[in-house]
């Protein structure tokens, strides 16, 4: 009676196990269908034909179709340009706020700095506060250098947002990398600098990358800066949306073909450099 008992026992603790497991994988199915169910629904909405983008009730089945991407990215094609423009803003915002942020990062990461705190709440202040408060003193300002409508205006004013993000990142990497052996290095004869190059970018290696992939992936997302600074021939993608919210109508089926089109860099690099997030993210995470 005793074993029967506990087995009897173990067999209903499986069961509510197995029950409880269920309810969770139910919770988590719900889950992902509101949050991933809009995004899905959306990238098919690409691929419909514009007359089917607003039956009643919706069509779960469609014969797909390229028609909103040939219109967009084809012939007119005129969101084709827009592609390019984003990766030289984005790019270009990339590679100019990596300096600066590294050589602040290792400065805030190394040296006894009086304020400390005070740039490091500064640097999340610029963060926190709304975009829309920079872009008239920096349209301006862009207007009065004549750079109002380059590229150059909306790579430098980004670095307002992606210097401070960049800081905030990276100090933290290099906060990991133990100083004794930029001590080692200096004892062998080399200098601050070529311990920097030599050691820390090395071993801080994974958070460079994924700074680089979150800036660039913020910078590629911004909206505000490029509809402020930008012109008709360096308009970049995501405001690129907006010109199809005409006086007539919102063609939706060829703001889902360019929203589907400038999701896919982002995709595309973390799906290339995801390794280096895992890296990144655990950077420090076991010491020896």
């Amino acid at each position: 009676m005793h074993w029967g008992g506990a087995g009897g026992g173990v067999e209903l603790s499986r069961k509510i196990r197995s029950r409880n497991r269920i309810v969770i994988y139910a919770l988590m199915a719900l889950v992902m269908i509101f949050f991933v169910g809009p995004i899905l629904w959306f990238i098919l909405l690409a691929f419909r034909h514009p007359s089917e983008a607003y039956t009643i009730p919706p069509q779960l089945f469609f014969e797909p179709t390229l028609q909103s991407f040939e219109r967009t990215f084809v012939d007119p094609g005129n969101n084709r340009p827009q592609v390019l423009n984003s990766i030289i803003v984005s790019t270009g915002a990339t590679l100019l706020s990596l300096p600066f942020a590294m050589s602040a990062a290792y400065a805030l990461s190394r040296f006894a700095l009086r304020g400390k705190d005070f740039i490091m709440n500064w640097y999340i202040s610029l963060l926190i506060a709304p975009p829309i408060v920079f872009v008239i003193p920096y349209f301006i300002l862009m207007s009065r250098i004549g750079w109002a409508g380059t590229y150059q205006a909306m790579i430098l004013t980004l670095q307002t947002l992606a210097i401070p993000f960049s800081v905030w990142l990276l100090k933290s990497f290099m906060d990991e990398v133990p100083l004794d052996l930029e001590e080692a290095a200096w004892v062998d004869g080399a200098t601050r600098l070529s311990a920097f190059f030599r050691i820390i970018i090395p071993l801080a290696l994974p958070g460079i990358i994924v700074t680089s992939m979150f800036t660039f992936v913020f910078s590629w997302n911004n909206v505000l800066f490029p509809l402020i600074l930008s012109k008709q021939s360096t308009t970049t993608l995501p405001v690129g949306t907006i010109s199809f919210f005409a006086s007539t109508g919102v063609y939706w089926n060829q703001i889902a073909a360019t929203a589907v089109v400038a999701m896919l860099p982002p995709m595309l690099i973390f799906l290339v450099l995801g390794r280096y997030v895992v890296r990144g993210l655990t950077f420090g995470a076991v010491k020896g």
